[in-house]
């Protein structure tokens, strides 16, 4: 809210006032305020004294004189019409009217009909110009005429136009109506006439309120006048009237600003006819009559407005403790009198009073209750309860099964229970039976004060260390309790929205019954009144009904600074929706204009938001959720602050969305958003991220192809001295063994053919001579496989189809050798490695296996060699696959040698089911590499650069 000042622009946002006397850095402090007034585009215009004026708009404030190049027009008053029209009449000029940006003459200097001082606009199109001394003039259609001749006063302070279609007119000699073309003639009070029009206003409700020199009067749609804000003394101006959107009313003048509010309950106090300020107990009958007990004495009630006096049976002279009505009967619980039944007899009541002479249990009755069908019970101060039906008393105490004999509240339940609370526990009469319960059953106390059954049949307890309630049968506890529920709670009452009302020492609350039930309560879902909501004081009374609902759903609360009522229809209808503003944003301690596309830049370790409300009236009882997409992960807890920090958020686009709940708890407001953008830093950009993935990349890759190549180096190294000892050892075999072996068999041939033919030893020598001839076939296979290097042009698969020559099998054996894709150059190591293993495989499947079938499979894959060797011969023992069999050294050297060249060995075979030997070599070691790759040659050019990077610098150091 803006307030045009002596001093300068006042800015209130519900908590402070800001005075802005230098709204523009580079000029000198403005003048006094004159007016202020706001357009469609919610542009603020700011008259000033003199031929100055201000423009206020997204938190920016303008010179329109320079932008409208106006010179030195001085204007004497501002009014924005029905469609956000900006009207600016000058000082003996012309009249401006401002729309759509643009400054546009309506009256030129001709037609002027004076200093203009006042303005109004009527919804027929009509501008209504007020003169300080020429009267009133009325603009329609570009024509401007003057009316309303026959007033008395030619200067015209204020005008408001009327509901009726016509218009109020405030002069310094009272107020005038002009309607259907003349002044109306208004039956007001002659001292309305006698003073000074200021200003005028009219509320949401259709009430005109008139600033005079000596205070506020109030006009009511039914014509009515209230004075009661007028000042006989002098010096209490209202010039400036203003209705904010809670419905509160502003008034500015010679004593500063003051508010009315419209509070949301009603006091009645002495002043409206109460004999006290203070009330007890209280009760709502049928008819709409409330019932209340001063805490001096007598009965009294109000009805629409009356407040009247019963004065039958001594009621007058006696303290009443507890009321209950129904059917058309009021039951009254009296300190002396005992029980007192008044009935309802045309315009009076008519009174029957009962004592222990009756039958009454004690003269002393401290609660009362009047169930449904008409019985009434009576719970007196220390001599248990009394029922009272067919004209009969029955006494209870405790000897007959109550917990006490002192009842402190009385309740029928739906299911035609009586409930009686007592100082040692709750207690229950149903079907002649009575019930107790304790703190042992679930009470938070067995102190019990008040009890109450709301609309869902629950039964709310009301204990001196908190509250409880019995549903189904079970007494529960609510949980999370706010610190208002926790203290001494006198009463409790729903209204007619569903809601509880409870009130304590210090508080009337209002809870959602719901969420209470639920033990899911919120700080939102309790709404606290004081005295900023109507109440005259907030210290509660302990009577056993300290407030009531009546029929149309109002709650009534009786204080003791008086009556008060509360109708939650009312409120929520008029509870109007809060929008947040957001006041401020910084960025590492810098301002930002939320107003803007934000780019918040990288680095920045916290972002501060200010935000405010729209609600003037009670902006402490509004609360906030917010959340930040980008950030959190859901809305945030209700707060009351009007600040929120993010700190450390990375780079990226957030939007913050935040919203309000009303002074009722509604969240019906809309919601406010403010979107950022926080640029990242160099090392945050995606362009930075995949340089460094890709480095990563390409040092892993480098890495791996390096260990590849120092593999490879130590392999062909190994391959070389396992292939120069295999030579040594096949040279030695074959010098001395092989060589004394063949110069044996020769001696012993020379011997055997020195003998005769019928020698009994030349069959001995011929077998010998056999034998020889067999081992000496074997060492040389055996030396020829030692020394088996094949041609590096000669592939496996060729080399393996060879095999068939070295080991002539006979027709039945089928020897297939496969190839399933293209070859691939092998190293030459590697591929000696992998031959001999196969060929292993097949002398041991030539030999052994008697197989009808002997296939050899060589797969030539991008990722691996394969070499698979098969047969359906009758199979190895698992024992000796696993073990090897003693003395032959087949299978453990194919073992050997495939995990020498890292290659993956798999045995499989099953008696009777063939054999399969499974050898897999890995790419990086079986192939040889493209030296046409780029990363082959890449690889080269670095170890180029490597080896002739010293020489450079060698040579570079010689010219130096």
């Amino acid at each position: 809210m803006w307030i045009g000042t002596e001093r300068g622009l006042v800015r209130f946002d519900g908590f402070n006032f800001t005075l802005i006397q230098r709204p523009l850095p580079n000029s000198p402090p403005i003048s006094p305020v004159r007016g202020l007034a706001t357009d469609a585009n919610g542009n603020l215009w700011i008259r000033l004294e003199g031929p100055r004026m201000l423009l206020y708009h997204d938190g920016n404030f303008e010179d329109p004189y320079t932008r409208f190049d106006l010179q030195d027009i001085t204007f004497t008053s501002i009014l924005s019409d029905y469609e956000g029209r900006v009207i600016l009449p000058g000082l003996g000029e012309r009249t401006f009217r401002y729309e759509g940006g643009r400054l546009e003459t309506i009256v030129n200097a001709e037609q002027s009909p004076g200093n203009v001082i006042s303005l109004a606009a009527t919804r027929d199109q009509s501008i209504w110009l007020g003169t300080q001394d020429n009267g009133l003039f009325r603009l329609s259609q570009g024509h401007i005429s003057k009316v309303a001749q026959e007033l008395k006063d030619s200067k015209i302070n204020a005008l408001l136009p009327a509901e009726t279609g016509g218009l109020w007119i405030g002069t310094d000699s009272g107020i005038n109506l002009w309607e259907s073309g003349v002044l109306a003639h208004l039956d007001f009070p002659s001292s309305l006439k006698q003073l000074q029009i200021l200003a005028m206003a009219r509320d949401s409700d259709a009430n005109v309120w008139i600033g005079t020199n000596h205070g506020i009067v109030r006009i009511t749609p039914s014509g009515a006048v209230s004075l009661d804000q007028l000042n006989p003394k002098p010096g209490f101006e209202v010039t400036a009237i203003y209705e904010d959107l809670d419905g509160d009313i502003w008034f500015g003048g010679s004593r500063g600003v003051e508010r009315l509010r419209n509070g949301m309950l009603t006091t009645y106090s002495t002043s409206d006819g109460l004999p006290s300020s203070g009330i007890d107990s209280v009760d709502a009958d049928s008819t709409g009559r409330i019932w209340f007990a001063p805490p001096s004495g007598g009965l009294y009630w109000m009805k629409e407005g009356q407040v009247g006096h019963i004065t039958l049976d001594g009621l007058e002279h006696d303290v009443v403790y507890s009321i209950s009505s129904g059917d058309g009967e009021v039951c009254v619980g009296r300190q002396h009198g005992g029980l007192t039944v008044l009935t309802e007899k045309g315009d009076s009541f008519i009174a029957r009073s009962y004592t222990q002479a009756d039958g009454l249990a004690q003269n002393s009755v401290y609660s009362v209750h009047r169930d449904r069908d008409g019985t009434i019970w009576a719970g007196t101060v220390s001599a248990g309860v009394s029922r009272l039906k067919g004209g009969k008393f029955t006494n209870y105490s405790d000897s007959s099964g109550l917990p006490s004999n002192a009842v402190n509240s009385i309740v029928e339940s739906f299911d035609g229970t009586t409930w009686l609370a007592t100082p040692s526990g709750l207690a229950s009469f149903a079907n002649g039976h009575w019930t107790n319960y304790t703190a042992s059953d679930g009470l938070p106390s067995s102190m019990v004060r008040t009890i109450f059954e709301d609309t869902k049949h629950v039964l709310w307890i009301l204990t001196s260390d908190g509250l409880a309630f019995l549903s189904s049968g079970k007494i529960k506890v609510p949980a999370r309790l706010p610190e208002a529920l926790r203290e001494q709670i006198f009463g409790v009452a729903e209204d007619g929205m569903g809601s509880l009302w409870f009130t304590t020492s210090d508080h009337v609350l209002r809870v959602n019954q719901e969420r209470l039930l639920s033990g899911s309560l919120s700080d939102t879902d309790v709404q606290s009144y004081g005295i900023d909501d109507g109440l005259l004081g907030v210290e509660g009374v302990g009577r056993e009904r300290s407030i009531v609902v009546d029929p149309q759903g109002r709650i009534w609360i009786s204080r003791k600074s008086g009556l008060s009522m509360a109708d939650p229809i009312v409120i929520s209808k008029t509870s109007v929706p809060v929008t947040v503003r957001i006041e401020s944003m910084s960025a590492g301690g810098s301002q930002v204009n939320p107003q803007n596309p934000i780019e918040i830049p990288s680095g920045v370790q916290s972002i501060t938001l200010n935000y405010g409300s729209t609600n003037l009236a009670v902006p402490g009882r509004i609360r906030f959720r917010y959340k930040l997409d980008g950030s959190d992960q859901g809305w945030s807890d209700t707060v009351a602050s009007r600040q929120v920090v993010y700190k450390n958020l990375g780079p990226g686009t957030y939007l913050f969305r935040i919203v309000a709940s009303n002074r009722v708890g509604l969240w019906n407001g809309p919601e406010t958003s403010v979107p950022f953008v926080i640029e990242p830093a160099f090392w945050q950009t995606w362009w930075f991220r995949v340089a460094c993935l890709a480095g990563c990349c390409l040092t892993i890759l480098a890495i791996y192809r390096l260990h590849i190549h120092q593999l490879t180096k130590r392999l062909n190294v190994g391959f070389q001295e396992r292939l120069a000892e295999r030579t040594r050892i096949a040279q030695e075999l074959h010098d001395t063994l092989l060589q004394g072996v063949l110069s044996a068999s020769l001696q012993l041939d020379v011997a055997e053919d020195q003998l005769p033919e019928d020698s009994p030893a030349k069959p001995l020598l011929k077998r010998v001579l056999q034998l020889m001839g067999t081992v000496t076939e074997e060492g040389r296979n055996t030396l020829r496989g030692l020394r088996t290097t094949e041609s590096g042009n000669q592939s496996l698969e060729t080399a393996f189809s060879r095999l068939r020559q070295e080991f002539p099998l006979d027709g039945k054996t089928d020897y297939r050798v496969i190839v399933d894709s293209g070859t691939r150059p092998l190293r030459p190591l590697i591929r000696d490695e992998v031959y001999l293993i196969g060929r292993e495989a097949l002398l041991n499947a030539f030999m052994h296996a008697h197989a009808n079938r002997i296939e050899v499979e060589v797969e030539y894959a991008s990722r691996h060699l394969r070499v698979l060797v098969r047969d359906d011969g009758r199979g190895i023992d698992p024992q000796v696959l696993h073990s090897g069999l003693e003395g032959h050294w087949g299978l453990v050297g194919i073992r050997e040698r495939s995990k020498r060249i890292g290659a993956n060995l798999r045995l499989r075979s099953r008696i009777g089911a063939g054999t399969e030997v499974d050898l897999t070599v890995p790419g990086s070691i079986a192939f040889e590499k493209d030296s046409n790759d780029p990363i082959s040659r890449w690889f080269r050019w670095l170890s180029r650069e490597r080896l002739e990077m010293p020489k450079r610098d060698k040579e570079k150091r010689v010219q130096k």
